[in-house]
Order: C-alpha cells, then structure tokens, then sequence
C-alpha cells in the first residue's frame, strides 16, 4: 500500500540528492549517473513510494496518456488493435484514453479535438473516414509538435509515420482467388460509401485489377458500410438484381458474416451456390457455418506497433526504423466457404 506520508522531498532526503535528481530518476530523465539512479532507486522502492501521475505530468509538461481513436469497438478487429496498442502502452507505463468515431468524418474531429483539449501525450488513430479537412486537421496537430501515428490512412506529413496494410494486393488477391476457383460473375461488397476509408477504396481497386487482368468486363459494387446488417441487406438486394453472381468478396469479415445470413435465407447454399470471401481474420469468421475465407491482417501487431511508434517518439527514440513507414501484407486463410465453379 502506498504510504502517502512519502513525498518527493523525503526520497531527496533519504537518498541524499537534490528534487530536481529525484524527479529525473521518477520521469526516467536523462543527466543522471547509473550509481545515483540506483540508490535513489532503492530509495524508492524500500519507501514503498507510488509517484502521483498528475503530478508527474505537471512536473514533466507530459500526462503519460495516450488518446487512442478507431472506427467501430464492435468489430473484432478493432477490438484486437486496440488490445495491441493497450499491452504496449502498458508495457512503458502509459494509459490510454479510448474513443469510437462510427465511421463518420465529423466525430473522428470531435475525437481528435476532446484528446487535443484534454492535454493527451499524443494520438493513435486507425481510421474510417479520409477526408482533405481531416488530413489538414491532422497536418497542422503534427506542425505544432503534437505527436500522431495513423493506421490505415494514407497522409502526405513526414512528421506522422503510417502504418497500412496492403489493400490493393489484398483485394487483387482475393479477387484473383475467386477467378482461379473458375469464377467470373464475381461481386464485391465494399466499405464505408459516404466517406469512405483508403483501404476500402483500395480493396475496390484490387478487386478491379483481377478482373481487368483477367478479361472480365463486368463490375458488380454495392456498398455494404463496414457493417454486418448492411452487408445482410445489401447481399439480398445483390442477388436480386444479379442472380447470375457465383461468388462474393467482401470487404471486410464482418459484412461476409452479414452476406452468409442473407444468402441462407435467401435458400443459397454456400459455397455450393455462392462462394464467399472476407477480409480481416476474425476468430468469429472461422466460427462460421461453413467457416469463411479471408484474408488475415496482423491486428494486435498493428496495434501494439502503432503504439510502439508513437511511443518512441514521444520519448525521443524515433530511429529511422521508428518513423518509416509500414506496410502490412496479409495472410491467405482458406476455409469452406469458397469452392471451385463446377
């Protein structure tokens, strides 16, 4: 139990140096010799002394909180990210401030601008929205010495490293799939439509890559909104208007759990009717009847790396290593829901 009788002065005195030593030892400053450190150290723990943190931050101009923005708690894996970048922020004593955006470009500001007036250390931000406002919003945070790292956005500021997983490749390679499988009335169900994500536009784009390579001329898109009952609605309104479709890549694992709903109460049989693909790795995908295909992205890693960078800058460690950017590929993980054309 933390003695609150303890204060900085009575390590000072214990120890035999100065406050100003004892703060650097408690904010891990540099200007300390390894001998003094040590003892004061000892000083501490024997005391048992537990530093306040809102103190530490008035001393050290620093909180030690992180504001950490995703787009939907709800889904896997932002649930997963976020458990990444929590063990890391753990992990070097940080706290992290957690908030939801829904996909909408107005509340990701609202977020940015409560974690900029709530005085947080800096920003993790794995992002829905991409809009100019935001990125110049975003821009000016990074001029003014406001530390940020983004996740799946694509930004034009060497002072913001970025860490995307490649969804071009990614949509090209479950498009390419499909085609080896003998599809070729192949649609795609693809994320957010009003403000919509780089890395769905991505998926979108890989999607229209396969087929063009692969001499199929028609484009089949619907929006699905990164959401499991819009992708259920949007599948039925699909099959509908194109009966003819044998195969459906959606844009994330989330809507293709959505669309195998739909296709079953519609009496289409998967994959022997429809075979379906996903993006995203999700452990409720592989829970599935029949489990569904898709492409796994690293999201704890993303997270904990993510954090790891922001980390190092705030601390003064941004290595090269630490603010280059990164580029994520996924993983092919085939399951029952996707079958050859017969």
């Amino acid at each position: 139990m933390k003695n609150k009788n303890i204060d900085i002065y009575k390590i000072a005195d214990e120890a035999g140096v100065s406050k100003s030593t004892v703060s650097r030892v408690i904010n891990n400053k540099a200007g300390v010799k390894d001998s003094t450190r040590k003892k004061v150290s000892k000083v501490i723990k024997d005391l048992n002394y537990k530093p306040n943190s809102s103190a530490k931050g008035l001393a050290s101009k620093k909180t030690q909180t992180i504001g950490l923005v995703i787009s939907d708690i709800t889904d896997p894996f932002f649930a997963m990210f976020v458990k990444g970048a929590e063990r890391k922020a753990m992990e070097a004593n940080y706290n992290m401030m957690l908030a939801n955006s829904h996909w909408v470009v107005e509340e990701e500001l609202k977020c940015i601008q409560m974690f900029e007036e709530g005085r947080v250390d800096g920003i993790l931000m794995i992002s829905g929205g991409s809009e100019k406002r935001l990125d110049s919003y975003l821009n000016n945070l990074a001029t003014h010495n406001l530390d940020i790292v983004v996740v799946d956005r694509k930004i034009e500021n060497e002072k913001i490293p970025k860490l995307n997983s490649d969804n071009v490749d990614a949509g090209y390679r479950a498009t390419k799939y499909l085609i080896d499988l003998g599809h070729k009335r192949i649609a795609h169900i693809k994320g957010e439509d009003v403000a919509s994500s780089d890395a769905s536009r991505d998926r979108v784009k890989g999607y229209q890559k396969a087929l063009a390579e692969a001499g199929i001329k028609e484009e089949i898109i619907y929006p699905g909104y990164f959401a499991r009952e819009e992708a259920n609605q949007a599948t039925k309104k699909l099959m509908t208007e194109h009966p003819e479709v044998t195969a459906i890549f959606y844009s994330s694992d989330m809507m293709a759990i959505g669309g195998l709903k739909a296709l079953k109460s519609m009496e289409l049989r998967v994959p022997e009717n429809v075979s379906i693909i996903g993006i995203d790795g999700i452990e409720m995908a592989a829970l599935m009847d029949p489990p569904i295909t898709t492409l796994a992205q690293p999201a704890f890693e993303m997270g904990y790396l993510g954090m790891e960078k922001l980390i190092n800058k705030l601390n003064g460690e941004a290595s090269n290593s630490h603010t280059e950017d990164v580029i994520f590929q996924m993983e092919l993980i085939e399951r029952d829901s996707t079958s050859k054309l017969d």
